[in-house]
Protein backbone atom coordinates (compact mmCIF):
# COMPACT_ATOMS: atom_id res chain seq x y z
CA UNK A 1 0.00 0.00 0.00
CA UNK A 2 1.44 3.37 -1.34
CA UNK A 3 1.63 6.25 1.63
CA UNK A 4 0.14 9.60 0.61
CA UNK A 5 2.55 12.45 1.92
CA UNK A 6 0.95 16.05 2.57
CA UNK A 7 3.56 18.71 1.74
CA UNK A 8 3.06 22.97 1.22
CA UNK A 9 4.32 24.67 -2.25
CA UNK A 10 5.76 27.79 -2.34
CA UNK A 11 2.95 29.59 -1.94
CA UNK A 12 1.62 27.83 1.22
CA UNK A 13 -1.24 25.58 -1.22
CA UNK A 14 -1.52 22.74 0.38
CA UNK A 15 -0.69 19.36 -2.00
CA UNK A 16 -0.84 15.74 -1.94
CA UNK A 17 1.10 13.71 -3.47
CA UNK A 18 1.94 9.59 -3.02
CA UNK A 19 5.32 7.64 -2.55
CA UNK A 20 5.21 5.19 -5.63
CA UNK A 21 7.43 4.61 -8.16
CA UNK A 22 8.03 6.92 -10.93
CA UNK A 23 9.25 6.12 -14.21
CA UNK A 24 12.81 7.52 -14.59
CA UNK A 25 12.94 11.08 -15.94
CA UNK A 26 16.26 10.83 -17.86
CA UNK A 27 14.78 9.11 -21.34
CA UNK A 28 12.78 11.98 -21.79
CA UNK A 29 15.38 14.79 -20.47
CA UNK A 30 17.97 13.06 -22.80
CA UNK A 31 15.63 13.57 -25.60
CA UNK A 32 14.12 17.30 -24.38
CA UNK A 33 17.91 18.24 -24.45
CA UNK A 34 19.13 16.96 -27.99
CA UNK A 35 16.29 18.31 -29.59
CA UNK A 36 16.84 22.06 -28.22
CA UNK A 37 20.45 21.37 -29.28
CA UNK A 38 18.81 20.29 -32.60
CA UNK A 39 16.61 23.52 -32.58
CA UNK A 40 19.75 25.86 -32.14
CA UNK A 41 21.71 23.96 -35.23
CA UNK A 42 18.54 25.23 -37.09
CA UNK A 43 19.20 28.82 -35.56
CA UNK A 44 22.43 29.10 -36.27
CA UNK A 45 21.46 27.64 -39.90
CA UNK A 46 19.15 30.37 -40.45
CA UNK A 47 21.77 33.16 -39.30
CA UNK A 48 24.03 32.11 -42.29
CA UNK A 49 21.35 31.89 -44.64
CA UNK A 50 20.21 35.26 -43.85
CA UNK A 51 23.72 36.35 -44.08
CA UNK A 52 24.33 34.52 -47.47
CA UNK A 53 21.00 35.84 -49.09
CA UNK A 54 22.28 39.53 -47.44
CA UNK A 55 25.12 38.79 -49.41
CA UNK A 56 24.20 37.20 -52.83
CA UNK A 57 21.46 40.12 -53.17
CA UNK A 58 24.10 43.12 -52.77
CA UNK A 59 26.69 41.49 -55.08
CA UNK A 60 23.95 41.48 -57.59
CA UNK A 61 22.94 45.20 -57.03
CA UNK A 62 19.40 44.89 -55.50
CA UNK A 63 19.99 47.68 -52.89
CA UNK A 64 22.30 50.33 -54.73
CA UNK A 65 20.20 53.86 -54.32
CA UNK A 66 18.78 52.43 -51.17
CA UNK A 67 18.13 54.71 -48.25
CA UNK A 68 18.71 54.29 -44.67
CA UNK A 69 14.96 54.31 -43.96
CA UNK A 70 14.53 51.41 -47.01
CA UNK A 71 17.45 49.72 -45.43
CA UNK A 72 16.19 49.47 -41.83
CA UNK A 73 12.82 48.25 -43.12
CA UNK A 74 14.23 45.50 -44.69
CA UNK A 75 16.60 44.39 -41.71
CA UNK A 76 13.55 44.11 -39.69
CA UNK A 77 12.03 41.77 -42.37
CA UNK A 78 14.58 39.58 -42.89
CA UNK A 79 15.86 39.65 -39.26
CA UNK A 80 11.44 38.49 -38.29
CA UNK A 81 12.15 36.08 -41.27
CA UNK A 82 15.56 34.28 -40.73
CA UNK A 83 15.67 34.65 -37.16
CA UNK A 84 12.55 34.44 -35.88
CA UNK A 85 9.90 32.82 -37.89
CA UNK A 86 11.77 29.55 -39.11
CA UNK A 87 13.44 29.05 -35.82
CA UNK A 88 10.36 28.95 -33.51
CA UNK A 89 8.76 27.13 -36.10
CA UNK A 90 11.10 24.36 -36.32
CA UNK A 91 11.37 24.93 -32.35
CA UNK A 92 7.84 23.75 -32.50
CA UNK A 93 7.84 20.90 -34.36
CA UNK A 94 11.35 19.73 -33.24
CA UNK A 95 10.76 19.63 -29.44
CA UNK A 96 6.61 18.88 -30.25
CA UNK A 97 5.44 21.54 -28.12
CA UNK A 98 1.65 20.99 -26.92
CA UNK A 99 0.85 24.47 -28.24
CA UNK A 100 -3.03 24.26 -28.16
CA UNK A 101 -2.47 23.04 -24.55
CA UNK A 102 0.18 24.97 -23.56
CA UNK A 103 -0.57 28.38 -25.06
CA UNK A 104 -3.39 29.39 -22.19
CA UNK A 105 -0.80 28.52 -19.56
CA UNK A 106 1.81 30.57 -20.78
CA UNK A 107 -0.51 33.56 -21.18
CA UNK A 108 -2.63 33.22 -18.35
CA UNK A 109 -3.25 36.05 -16.27
CA UNK A 110 -0.28 36.45 -14.23
CA UNK A 111 0.31 36.40 -10.34
CA UNK A 112 2.08 38.60 -8.25
CA UNK A 113 1.99 40.93 -11.08
CA UNK A 114 3.26 44.79 -9.72
CA UNK A 115 5.74 42.38 -7.77
CA UNK A 116 7.16 41.25 -10.29
CA UNK A 117 7.52 44.60 -12.20
CA UNK A 118 9.11 45.64 -9.35
CA UNK A 119 12.31 43.87 -10.40
CA UNK A 120 12.65 45.79 -13.29
CA UNK A 121 15.28 48.21 -11.79
CA UNK A 122 17.08 45.55 -10.50
CA UNK A 123 17.62 43.37 -13.84
CA UNK A 124 18.31 46.57 -15.85
CA UNK A 125 21.18 47.43 -13.09
CA UNK A 126 22.58 43.66 -13.06
CA UNK A 127 22.35 44.21 -17.02
CA UNK A 128 24.59 47.23 -16.51
CA UNK A 129 27.05 45.79 -14.46
CA UNK A 130 27.49 43.30 -17.22
CA UNK A 131 27.61 46.03 -20.01
CA UNK A 132 30.56 47.29 -17.75
CA UNK A 133 31.96 43.84 -17.53
CA UNK A 134 31.64 43.25 -21.34
CA UNK A 135 33.22 46.42 -21.98
CA UNK A 136 36.56 45.46 -20.37
CA UNK A 137 36.78 42.40 -21.76
CA UNK A 138 36.54 44.15 -24.90
CA UNK A 139 39.68 45.64 -24.18
CA UNK A 140 41.44 42.63 -23.73
CA UNK A 141 40.97 41.51 -27.13
CA UNK A 142 41.45 45.27 -28.91
CA UNK A 143 43.16 44.64 -31.94
CA UNK A 144 42.28 40.65 -32.32
CA UNK A 145 40.15 39.05 -35.07
CA UNK A 146 37.87 38.88 -32.43
CA UNK A 147 37.09 42.25 -31.45
CA UNK A 148 34.40 42.53 -33.88
CA UNK A 149 32.09 40.29 -32.29
CA UNK A 150 32.37 43.24 -29.00
CA UNK A 151 31.02 46.01 -31.89
CA UNK A 152 28.26 44.50 -32.92
CA UNK A 153 26.53 47.52 -32.09
CA UNK A 154 28.77 49.92 -32.97
CA UNK A 155 25.87 50.95 -36.01
CA UNK A 156 23.87 52.28 -33.53
CA UNK A 157 25.18 56.05 -34.22
CA UNK A 158 25.07 55.76 -37.97
CA UNK A 159 21.24 55.55 -37.90
CA UNK A 160 20.76 59.17 -39.87
CA UNK A 161 16.93 58.08 -40.66
CA UNK A 162 14.10 59.01 -38.14
CA UNK A 163 11.98 57.11 -39.81
CA UNK A 164 14.46 54.18 -40.20
CA UNK A 165 15.07 54.42 -36.66
CA UNK A 166 11.46 54.05 -35.52
CA UNK A 167 11.10 51.10 -37.77
CA UNK A 168 14.19 49.68 -35.63
CA UNK A 169 12.47 51.09 -32.38
CA UNK A 170 9.12 49.45 -33.31
CA UNK A 171 11.05 46.19 -33.82
CA UNK A 172 13.26 46.05 -30.89
CA UNK A 173 10.11 47.25 -28.58
CA UNK A 174 7.21 45.79 -29.87
CA UNK A 175 8.12 42.80 -32.53
CA UNK A 176 11.28 41.16 -30.37
CA UNK A 177 9.75 40.83 -27.24
CA UNK A 178 6.80 39.02 -28.31
CA UNK A 179 8.57 36.65 -30.82
CA UNK A 180 11.57 35.65 -28.02
CA UNK A 181 9.49 35.44 -24.81
CA UNK A 182 7.10 33.13 -26.69
CA UNK A 183 10.25 31.67 -27.63
CA UNK A 184 12.44 31.33 -24.63
CA UNK A 185 10.26 31.76 -21.71
CA UNK A 186 7.56 29.69 -23.63
CA UNK A 187 8.64 26.92 -25.99
CA UNK A 188 12.51 26.30 -24.06
CA UNK A 189 11.61 27.16 -20.36
CA UNK A 190 7.89 25.50 -20.68
CA UNK A 191 9.60 22.00 -21.98
CA UNK A 192 12.56 21.78 -19.56
CA UNK A 193 10.37 22.89 -16.43
CA UNK A 194 9.66 19.09 -15.56
CA UNK A 195 13.45 18.68 -15.10
CA UNK A 196 13.68 21.71 -12.54
CA UNK A 197 12.71 25.23 -12.18
CA UNK A 198 16.51 26.54 -11.65
CA UNK A 199 17.72 24.44 -14.40
CA UNK A 200 15.21 25.42 -16.94
CA UNK A 201 15.87 29.61 -16.35
CA UNK A 202 19.44 29.10 -16.60
CA UNK A 203 19.70 26.74 -20.05
CA UNK A 204 17.24 29.21 -21.42
CA UNK A 205 19.09 32.05 -20.80
CA UNK A 206 22.36 31.28 -21.85
CA UNK A 207 20.41 29.83 -25.49
CA UNK A 208 18.57 33.33 -25.02
CA UNK A 209 22.14 35.10 -25.16
CA UNK A 210 23.97 32.81 -27.61
CA UNK A 211 21.27 33.57 -30.36
CA UNK A 212 21.77 37.59 -30.00
CA UNK A 213 25.65 35.72 -31.77
CA UNK A 214 27.85 38.50 -30.42
CA UNK A 215 29.56 39.11 -27.23
CA UNK A 216 28.43 42.38 -27.23
CA UNK A 217 25.38 41.49 -26.29
CA UNK A 218 25.65 37.94 -25.00
CA UNK A 219 26.48 38.38 -20.91
CA UNK A 220 23.83 41.36 -21.18
CA UNK A 221 20.93 39.68 -22.52
CA UNK A 222 21.93 36.06 -20.82
CA UNK A 223 21.55 38.13 -16.85
CA UNK A 224 17.93 39.95 -18.75
CA UNK A 225 17.03 36.02 -19.38
CA UNK A 226 17.89 34.91 -15.86
CA UNK A 227 15.44 37.95 -14.57
CA UNK A 228 12.96 37.25 -17.09
CA UNK A 229 13.29 33.22 -16.47
CA UNK A 230 12.53 33.83 -12.52
CA UNK A 231 9.38 36.27 -13.45
CA UNK A 232 7.95 33.47 -15.70
CA UNK A 233 8.09 30.75 -13.50
CA UNK A 234 7.24 33.03 -10.63
CA UNK A 235 4.20 34.83 -12.29
CA UNK A 236 3.13 31.47 -13.68
CA UNK A 237 2.76 33.53 -17.54
CA UNK A 238 4.98 34.95 -20.13
CA UNK A 239 2.51 38.23 -19.92
CA UNK A 240 4.94 40.17 -17.50
CA UNK A 241 7.81 38.72 -18.80
CA UNK A 242 6.77 40.25 -22.32
CA UNK A 243 5.99 43.76 -20.74
CA UNK A 244 9.25 43.60 -19.21
CA UNK A 245 11.67 42.79 -22.07
CA UNK A 246 9.49 45.56 -24.39
CA UNK A 247 11.02 48.09 -21.00
CA UNK A 248 14.60 46.43 -21.03
CA UNK A 249 14.41 47.29 -24.96
CA UNK A 250 13.05 50.75 -24.74
CA UNK A 251 15.52 52.42 -23.18
CA UNK A 252 18.27 51.53 -25.69
CA UNK A 253 15.17 52.18 -27.98
CA UNK A 254 14.45 55.64 -27.34
CA UNK A 255 18.39 56.23 -27.40
CA UNK A 256 18.42 54.85 -31.27
CA UNK A 257 16.01 57.81 -31.28
CA UNK A 258 17.76 60.37 -30.29
CA UNK A 259 21.39 59.15 -32.71
CA UNK A 260 19.09 59.39 -35.40
CA UNK A 261 18.86 63.40 -34.62
CA UNK A 262 21.69 65.00 -36.58
CA UNK A 263 22.35 67.47 -33.88
CA UNK A 264 23.07 64.58 -31.61
CA UNK A 265 24.83 62.77 -33.89
CA UNK A 266 27.19 65.70 -34.20
CA UNK A 267 27.19 66.45 -30.75
CA UNK A 268 28.36 63.40 -29.72
CA UNK A 269 31.00 62.60 -32.59
CA UNK A 270 32.63 66.25 -31.86
CA UNK A 271 32.38 65.47 -27.76
CA UNK A 272 35.01 62.31 -28.90
CA UNK A 273 37.10 64.51 -30.83
CA UNK A 274 37.07 66.75 -28.07
CA UNK A 275 35.66 69.79 -30.05
CA UNK A 276 33.23 72.42 -29.05
CA UNK A 277 29.52 72.00 -30.96
CA UNK A 278 26.18 73.68 -30.56
CA UNK A 279 24.13 72.73 -28.18
CA UNK A 280 20.44 72.29 -29.70
CA UNK A 281 17.06 71.42 -27.93
CA UNK A 282 17.58 68.13 -28.94
CA UNK A 283 21.51 68.09 -27.76
CA UNK A 284 19.60 69.01 -23.91
CA UNK A 285 17.10 66.64 -23.85
CA UNK A 286 19.35 63.58 -24.48
CA UNK A 287 21.70 64.43 -21.64
CA UNK A 288 19.06 64.75 -19.82
CA UNK A 289 18.02 61.47 -20.97
CA UNK A 290 21.22 59.92 -20.18
CA UNK A 291 21.68 61.45 -16.86
CA UNK A 292 18.24 60.07 -16.23
CA UNK A 293 19.54 56.22 -17.27
CA UNK A 294 22.82 56.67 -15.48
CA UNK A 295 20.84 57.10 -12.29
CA UNK A 296 18.18 54.70 -13.01
CA UNK A 297 20.76 52.26 -13.71
CA UNK A 298 22.86 53.17 -10.24
CA UNK A 299 19.51 52.72 -8.44
CA UNK A 300 19.28 49.43 -9.57
CA UNK A 301 22.66 48.19 -9.28
CA UNK A 302 21.70 48.78 -5.05
CA UNK A 303 18.55 47.68 -5.41
CA UNK A 304 20.00 44.05 -7.25
CA UNK A 305 23.10 43.72 -4.56
CA UNK A 306 20.07 44.33 -1.54
CA UNK A 307 17.98 41.43 -3.38
CA UNK A 308 21.18 39.36 -3.56
CA UNK A 309 21.96 39.56 -0.01
CA UNK A 310 18.75 37.95 0.56
CA UNK A 311 18.62 36.28 -2.49
CA UNK A 312 16.85 32.96 -0.36
CA UNK A 313 13.87 34.90 -0.09
CA UNK A 314 13.66 34.91 -3.93
CA UNK A 315 14.17 30.87 -5.05
CA UNK A 316 12.30 29.78 -7.35
CA UNK A 317 10.05 26.46 -6.11
CA UNK A 318 11.93 23.39 -6.67
CA UNK A 319 11.10 20.25 -8.83
CA UNK A 320 11.42 16.89 -7.12
CA UNK A 321 13.57 15.30 -9.55
CA UNK A 322 15.82 12.15 -9.48
CA UNK A 323 18.43 13.69 -11.87
CA UNK A 324 20.73 15.90 -9.39
CA UNK A 325 22.16 19.30 -10.53
CA UNK A 326 25.57 18.46 -11.83
CA UNK A 327 23.86 15.19 -13.97
CA UNK A 328 21.40 17.09 -15.95
CA UNK A 329 23.98 19.63 -17.17
CA UNK A 330 26.11 16.47 -17.64
CA UNK A 331 23.62 15.15 -19.61
CA UNK A 332 22.74 18.27 -22.06
CA UNK A 333 26.07 19.06 -22.84
CA UNK A 334 27.30 16.08 -23.92
CA UNK A 335 24.45 15.54 -26.24
CA UNK A 336 25.81 15.49 -29.57
CA UNK A 337 23.49 17.77 -30.96
CA UNK A 338 23.96 20.27 -28.16
CA UNK A 339 27.98 20.19 -29.13
CA UNK A 340 27.49 20.96 -32.04
CA UNK A 341 25.18 23.58 -31.22
CA UNK A 342 28.07 25.19 -28.95
CA UNK A 343 31.15 24.61 -31.49
CA UNK A 344 28.72 26.78 -33.91
CA UNK A 345 28.26 29.75 -31.38
CA UNK A 346 31.67 29.80 -30.52
CA UNK A 347 32.51 29.84 -34.15
CA UNK A 348 29.54 32.75 -35.02
CA UNK A 349 30.65 35.17 -31.71
CA UNK A 350 34.62 34.30 -33.26
CA UNK A 351 36.26 33.86 -36.32
CA UNK A 352 33.53 32.70 -38.19
CA UNK A 353 35.68 30.69 -40.08
CA UNK A 354 33.18 28.06 -40.86
CA UNK A 355 31.05 30.95 -42.66
CA UNK A 356 33.91 31.98 -44.62
CA UNK A 357 35.01 28.78 -45.70
CA UNK A 358 31.65 27.97 -47.32
CA UNK A 359 31.79 31.51 -49.01
CA UNK A 360 34.74 31.01 -50.19
CA UNK A 361 33.89 27.33 -51.39
CA UNK A 362 31.19 28.94 -53.22
CA UNK A 363 33.17 31.52 -54.66
CA UNK A 364 31.11 34.59 -52.79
Amino acid sequence: MSEEITETNFIGEITENTEEQKPSLEPGFKSVCARIGLMMIVVYTARFLCSLFITLTSGAGWYKGWGPTASALLNSVLSIIFLNVIPITAGIFILKFPLKTKWGEMYAKPKYFARSLGIFPAGYGLAMVMQLFTLLLARLFANTPIEDSFNATKSLTSQSSLAGALIMFFHSVVLAPLFEEFWFRGLVLHSLKPYGNGFAIFVSSILFGLTHSNLAQFFYATVIGIVLGYVAVQTKSIVTTTLMHAMFNSISGVTTLFFAEPSVSEYIYNAGMGNQTEQTTAVTMFLIWSVAVLLFALVGVIMAIVKLAHIKRYRVPKVQTELSTGKRWGIFISRPTVVIMLLMAIDTMTFLLVTRLILRLFQI
